[in-house]
């Protein structure tokens, strides 16, 4: 998980991945990246117990891939090794690791969920997000979306894509595009994996979620 000067929300976000973390049955290392931070991000990581990587690109693509690549020298085998990714602004569900277990157990290399707008959004601003987030979700469940606050594969397919490339916006679109034409890499585009992320219209880089939010809010803020 990538973070740049994140303390008012990062508290939380590591508060449901811990609880997330306690309902799978297998060892889990949480690994906070933090990106050029200057506030108490780092303490909060330290208060928490989590591991941290600690570098100065600012950039979200560099920072993905620091994370992974970190996690990935830990391990002998990569296809054993499953790897989830999500935002320091977000709070994942309880089910989350769990349900991206399961996909792995059933023969998915790759697992794309979706993001809800969390409660603390302006009601006006999650109504707006609804409608048009709904258009690119299917009637079977399967939908377009990508979100780097909701992604997880293997380590093995993630190597053979060549990984998370080094720019600051759509680093996850650019990782799944590369997925897809990954021979014998499978991929589920699930309804059933959530993510709640913030309704911040102001975020870490330019054009990203906190934009298309900004292009959707009915205050005109």
């Amino acid at each position: 998980m990538p973070a740049h000067d994140e303390e008012e929300l990062l508290a939380d976000c590591l508060g449901a991945l811990l609880g997330a973390v306690g309902s799978v049955p297998v060892p889990v290392t949480i690994l906070v990246v933090l990106d050029d931070c200057t506030d108490g991000s780092r303490g909060i990581c330290q208060r928490f117990g989590v591991q941290t990587r600690e570098i100065k690109a600012r950039n979200v693509g560099t920072a993905r891939a620091v994370g992974f690549q970190s996690l990935i020298g830990r391990e002998p085998e990569p296809e054993a090794l499953w790897l989830a990714s999500t935002d320091a602004d977000s709070q994942v569900e309880h089910n989350w690791l769990s349900r991206q277990l399961e996909l792995a157990a059933e023969g998915v290399d790759v697992a794309v969920g979706l993001v809800r707008l969390s409660a603390e959004s302006a009601p006006e601003l999650r109504r707006a997000f609804e409608v048009e987030y709904r258009k690119r979700i299917l009637e079977d469940g399967s939908h377009t979306h990508v979100h780097g606050a909701n992604l997880g594969m293997r380590a093995s397919a993630y190597m053979q894509a060549g990984g998370f490339p080094p720019v600051s916006i759509h680093e996850d679109r650019w990782l799944i595009q590369r997925l897809r034409h990954t021979p014998g890499v499978i991929i589920e585009r699930s309804h059933r994996l959530i993510v709640f992320t913030s309704g911040r219209l102001e975020g870490r880089c330019e054009h990203g979620f906190a934009a298309a939010l900004a292009a959707l809010d009915p205050s005109g803020a």
